[in-house]
């Protein structure tokens, strides 16, 4: 994409994300394997590193995680349950106090590997990182995403807990997925000069689509259903 279309999606998909996030409905609390992940945290990640759920400027929970809050983002997505919970803790003086705690309890030697790359896994399901850095993972080093004090900045907290943005998630997602770019900024032009909520409810379906969307068969079927081509 050149640099005034990827502008454009940016802008364009920050005001998308701010409208559906005021009009979607969230679950009345927390459930389901989320709950029992972040109830696994407090004890197993806050806790060894000195903070609470409380402590929103210390940490952020990243991933798709946010979007198990929410019945149509849930249904638009086929969500079950989530796989795994991340945690950024940035803060030094964090990561010195869980040093210490470890060191305590006699496990520090078992977490030291990890540890030194900024990363603490207490269990399989869950694990903490002192940086937001998806593009290590798979074939995504050389994309740029929003740095560790971005996503803190644009995070918000949840029936309690600090998570992070749709916009950021949404960001992070498209660019490991670059062949949906085109079409989502294509959708979110239509969307911005709609003024028909109907059209723009179908957008809106179109772009979670999309989003979701993993196949690349099918993500090629959707954008031909979307655009008629």
């Amino acid at each position: 994409m050149r640099l005034t279309e990827i502008y454009l999606k940016e802008v364009l998909l920050s005001e998308f994300w701010g409208e559906i996030e005021e009009t979607l409905q969230i679950d009345e609390a927390i459930g389901g394997k989320l709950l029992k992940l972040i109830t696994e945290a407090d004890e197993k990640i806050f806790k060894p590193f000195g903070i609470n759920k409380n402590d929103y400027s210390k940490y952020v929970i990243v991933g798709s995680s946010r979007f198990y809050l929410y019945p149509v983002l849930r249904e638009a997505f086929n969500l079950t349950e989530p796989g795994d919970l991340d945690i950024v803790i940035p803060g030094k003086t964090e990561w010195k106090t869980l040093k210490v705690n470890l060191e305590e309890d006699g496990t520090w030697e078992k977490y030291k590997p990890d540890y030194e790359k900024g990363i603490f896994r207490p269990t399989e399901e869950i694990e903490a990182f002192d940086e937001w850095k998806p593009q290590l993972v798979g074939d995504g080093k050389d994309m740029s995403v929003s740095s560790t004090k971005e996503i803190m900045k644009n995070s918000s907290v949840v029936d309690g807990y600090n998570f992070m943005s749709f916009r950021d998630i949404v960001d992070y997602k498209l660019k490991l997925n670059r062949p949906k770019e085109e079409a989502i900024t294509k959708l979110l032009l239509q969307y911005r000069n709609s003024k028909d909520p109907m059209v723009k409810e179908k957008i809106i379906k179109g772009i979670l689509k999309l989003i979701g969307e993993e196949d690349t068969q099918n993500q090629e079927k959707a954008v031909k259903d979307l655009f008629g081509a």
